[in-house]
């Protein structure tokens, strides 16, 4: 029997280092969702009009999308609508909150009456109306993706356009500068997955590194905890960025001793997808 699972490394140039952040720090709790313990840059900003906002994303895995979260930096007298979409825009589930449900700054979570069934590597939209017009940004947020376990929300150019946003109760197509509206989703898992974690999870490397350097040490486990006893190696779509990097006999992420080194690389933006088969 062959399970596979994969994240993506990406990586950028802020000055001279090259900085890793890894898309794909997962948990193994039961329910999952996309941006957990994760603040925005502005939690509230004001609209002029009432606005719903929403997120694209997928699951490798089947499962059952039990609630809607979203990030809040300001109290809704008029409550909140959360809604999940088909790509197209077609209505799976909706559930209304008559106000907050925990703290404001925070995440507040609609749950809906009964878990909605999503199939695997389909794409939906998670979304809330915000009556009074207020929501939380990070500009460029989804500009690469971001993944936790089986779930991703899409890279922006990979959909054309993440997060969405629509003026009044309607379904949001509009995207503006790749931004994070923080619209979640809680995620029960039907099929076990396999989890795929880095130390350290954001690795910062000097142009100058080395070429045979570890970058990072990759660590594999199965959702129901089952050891993962299998090998962890490149595969599509973004493999190893060319060659800049590999993988060495302990699973740790190296600067690849044949290739061009992170030097070569300078001033772009790198993608590695890691794939694990038992």
């Amino acid at each position: 029997m062959t399970r596979r699972s994969s994240f993506a490394l990406v990586s950028r140039i802020i000055l001279l280092p090259l900085t890793l952040l890894i898309s794909g720090n997962q948990c193994l709790a039961q329910s999952l969702s996309l941006f957990p313990n994760t603040v925005p840059a502005q939690p509230a900003v004001s609209s002029t009009s009432a606005i719903t906002l929403g997120v694209k994303f997928w699951s490798s895995q089947t499962g059952t999308i039990s609630a809607i979260q979203f990030y809040r930096g300001a109290t809704s007298p008029q409550g909140y609508v959360a809604r999940l979409y088909s790509a197209g825009g077609t209505l799976l589930g909706s559930a209304t909150m008559a106000q907050e449900s925990g703290p404001v700054p925070g995440w507040q979570k609609a749950v809906f009456a009964s878990p909605i069934p999503i199939a695997a590597n389909t794409t939906y939209v998670a979304a809330y109306y915000a009556p009074t017009g207020e929501y939380a940004v990070t500009h460029y947020g989804l500009s690469q993706a971001v993944s936790n376990g089986p779930l991703t929300a899409a890279a922006a150019s990979a959909v054309g356009g993440n997060g969405v946003y629509k003026y009044y109760e309607r379904f949001p197509t509009r995207d503006y500068e790749n931004t994070n509206y923080f619209v979640d989703v809680a995620f029960v898992a039907t099929t076990t997955y396999l989890s795929i974690t880095s130390n350290p999870p954001n690795p910062t490397i000097p142009s100058t590194t080395p070429l045979g350097s570890v970058v990072a040490k990759l660590t594999a486990a199965w959702s129901d905890g089952a050891p993962f006893t299998g090998k962890l190696s490149f595969g599509p779509p973004n493999y190893s960025a060319g060659g800049v990097y590999a993988l060495d006999s302990s699973n740790n992420l190296i600067i690849s001793p044949l290739g061009p080194g992170v030097g070569a690389a300078g001033g772009t933006t790198e993608n590695v997808t890691i794939l694990g088969t038992q």
